[in-house]
């Protein structure tokens, strides 16, 4: 089974643009290269004394948002990665540990 991660960015705008980040034969390895672009995204726009509730909006404005799923599933997004979820407590994660 292969499993595709995409990296969705420009979502304000009428057509998204999406980039296909890479194909991976386990869910644990798509789920580790999208949670490492998700941080990366989320180290380089903090800035010191920035909340956490900041950088995380930062990331929802700004930020690729990942996405990861089974073509011959069908499914747009596997149900165990929310890019969401990741974003919010690694944006609490870095502005506690950086304050």
């Amino acid at each position: 089974m292969t499993f595709y991660v995409e990296g969705v960015s420009k979502h304000d705008e009428p057509e998204p643009e999406v980039r296909r980040i890479g194909e991976y034969e386990s869910l644990t390895e798509a789920i580790a290269v999208a949670q490492k672009a998700i941080e990366k995204f989320l180290r380089d726009a903090h800035r010191r004394g920035m909340t956490a509730k900041r950088l995380y909006t930062v990331y929802e404005e700004e930020g690729e948002h990942m996405f990861i799923f089974q073509d011959e599933a069908g499914t747009f997004n596997v149900p165990s990665f929310d890019h969401t979820d990741y974003a919010r407590t690694m944006a609490a994660t870095i502005c506690g540990r950086l304050k």
